[in-house]
């Protein structure tokens, strides 16, 4: 199966190399800018609509954008011309807003096409750029396609180099096993085969040492050198925080894909789920919508199922066993017991055999069309 995936490298550029890449950054910010300029100046009234200026008349118009790649400002503008399909497209189901403005605190990144740079074991070199020393701390596979690079810098003044190639994935071996899972704050997965993992909860063991960074900024004279060091440091522990959990995610969705080969989750509404104020900072520290995203890309790639149950479906007052619905179940309830067949068992444990059981449903229900 051919698929698209991105190696992402961090990278050490010299001094030079470094602001030559801001440089790249700020020319490939102001050619979006200049886009959301005009494109928000459009009225159906006017007979002379305002044309904007292509990547080729800016580079001409101001002589310090000739300094950098040009294919990175060309990017940029089939980025803009992605944004406006999208924007204009009838057919898609969540309506998006207004492009709005980069600045220096937004995502710092531009994109080149595979003919504007090469990777080699200890470097990557980049038009305009060099070749910048690099990290492989994992190879692109043998006969991949090289498609494009996208070069970064987060907050900390990090540097990294996403390669993003067209290959052919090798499928995971088929286990037969199934399983259901009932996420959740307390415990973050509990399967149905008895499987759990805990709720690391990083946020939470990093917010005191994070809400003293963000006081020690809020003192600080906007602007000034004591301003920019304690801005790092509170950029640094977000990064570290961010880190850990990616790496949690990781490592759990691919311990998940590798030992089952159905997997039943329940479809949350997170962005509904944020809106309960008294859970909601737990609800973003645990990255429900991260981890469901991570875990279906997978299992396209590895040729895995994942099958997700109607948010609406009952699964924590259902009995497990017989199907008798405890209306009167609430969230303090942590065991489950069933008055028609006896059965009691932990809430968490009982949710999540459900899930199965539905999954399994649904996914039969959606072949069996097919099938005849």
């Amino acid at each position: 199966m051919t698929t698209l995936k991105a190696y992402k490298y961090r990278i050490y550029p010299t001094k030079t190399q470094k602001v030559l890449l801001n440089k790249t950054f700020g020319c490939v910010r102001v050619v979006w800018n200049h886009l959301v300029e005009v494109f928000n100046q459009f009225d159906r009234n006017q007979i002379e609509q305002l044309q904007p200026l292509t990547s080729t008349q800016l580079r001409q118009k101001f002589e310090w954008m000739r300094e950098v790649s040009a294919a990175a400002l060309q990017q940029k503008e089939i980025d803009f011309k992605t944004f406006k399909k999208a924007y204009f497209s009838n057919s898609r189901k969540n309506k998006i807003g207004r492009p709005s403005f980069k600045n220096r605190d937004s995502r710092q990144s531009y994109r080149l096409p595979n003919q504007k740079f090469t990777v080699n074991e200890k470097t990557i070199r980049l038009e305009k750029i060099g070749t910048v020393k690099l990290v492989l701390d994992r190879a692109v596979p043998v006969g991949c396609k090289l498609l494009s690079v996208t070069v970064s810098k987060n907050k900390c003044g990090q540097f990294f180099a996403s390669v993003l190639v067209e290959c052919i994935t090798i499928q995971k071996p088929k286990t037969g096993n199934r399983i259901g899972l009932d996420i959740g704050l307390k415990m973050f997965l509990t399967g149905s085969d008895g499987f759990t993992i805990e709720n690391p909860k990083f946020f939470r063991e990093n917010q005191a040492e994070f809400k003293q960074a963000q006081r020690h900024l809020s003192r600080k004279k906007k602007g000034s050198v004591r301003y920019k060091k304690a801005k790092l440091r509170v950029a640094k522990i977000y990064n570290y925080l961010v880190n850990q959990r990616q790496h949690f995610i990781q490592t759990k969705t691919t311990e998940l894909i590798n030992c089952y080969d159905f997997i039943g989750i329940e479809d949350l509404s997170v962005a509904g789920m944020l809106k309960n104020h008294n859970l909601a900072k737990s609800i973003a520290d645990a990255a429900f919508s991260e981890f469901y995203r991570t875990l279906s890309y997978k299992a396209v790639w590895y040729g895995k199922e994942v099958v997700k149950v109607d948010r609406w479906f009952p699964s924590s007052k259902l009995c497990s066993d017989c199907g008798w619905k405890h209306d009167n179940l609430t969230l303090s309830d942590r065991v489950f017991e069933c008055l028609a067949c006896g059965l009691k068992q932990d809430r968490d444990l009982n949710a999540s055999k459900n899930i199965l059981q539905e999954a399994l449903r649904v996914s039969s229900a959606i072949r069996t069309p097919s099938e005849g």
